[in-house]
């Protein structure tokens, strides 16, 4: 009756890691065809490119943010933000001096 037991707890674990290693397949898969439809990277590539640009910085003898691999400064690599000095977007509202407020004991 353990033998039973024994090969009963082998084949579930088999068959997890079968499932576990299908699982990986299918989001390697998932990753990779997403990745060549729309050209952004998966989250795992570019987690891994930033470690090993922080192991190599480290060999060097410290780590520098700004000579890490996939590091640039949004404002450098022509993205749209805005200027601190340019308004983007504005809501317009009017100001009213008698506009009802909650007394002074119960504002947060």
């Amino acid at each position: 009756m353990n033998w039973i037991a024994k090969i009963f707890m082998a084949l579930l674990g088999l068959a997890f890691l079968v499932a576990l290693l299908f699982g990986v397949a299918c989001y390697t898969v998932y990753a990779t065809v997403r990745w060549l439809l729309t050209g952004r990277k998966p989250q795992v590539v570019l987690v891994w490119q930033q470690f090993s640009a922080m192991r190599q910085n480290f060999k060097q003898g410290g780590f520098r943010a700004d000579s890490a691999a996939g590091f640039q400064d949004p404002r450098e690599r022509g993205a749209t933000f805005a200027r601190d000095d340019q308004v983007v977007d504005v809501e317009v509202r009017e100001v009213v001096e008698d506009a009802p407020r909650l007394p002074s004991d119960r504002r947060p």
